[in-house]
């Protein structure tokens, strides 16, 4: 979001999502286990299966507080519109590709893949915002 680490949000929001991503590492690798040695049954198939996108929302929470903690104006401005503009590009993406899928013209895609092109989507929006002065 920022690479000004000096300020207290972004330091905060870093920590959580170091903490965040350990969790995620953890729950995906634990999962990935699981389910090739010895597939969970029933509602713990379910929990199991679910459990990466725990960190998800982590994710979508530490971006929240940052939003609400970081008492720069000018600041919160940015990542609000960087924020739009990669949400526009992502729901745009999927729904041209859920069109083209439908159509069995291109591969189906796990949706899961959306949360991923929207943070692909903000670090290019973040970078031409940069480069022409935005």
């Amino acid at each position: 979001m920022t690479s000004d680490f000096s300020r207290p949000a972004a330091r905060r929001y870093t920590l959580r999502m170091v903490v965040i991503m350990a969790f995620y590492v953890a729950a995906i690798f634990g999962a990935v286990w699981m389910f090739t040695n010895d597939p969970p049954q029933g509602a713990l198939r379910y929990l199991v299966a679910a459990a990466p996108s725990l960190p998800i929302l982590g994710v979508i929470w530490a971006v929240g507080m940052y939003f609400r903690e970081e008492d720069d104006e000018y600041l919160r401005q940015r990542l609000a519109v960087t924020s739009l503009w990669a949400t526009g590009l992502t729901l745009a993406a999927a729904s041209v590709w859920g069109f083209l899928e439908n159509f069995d013209t291109v591969p189906h895609v796990p949706l899961y893949y959306a949360f991923v092109f929207y943070w692909a989507a903000f670090g290019v929006v973040q970078l031409l915002r940069k480069v022409t002065g935005q």
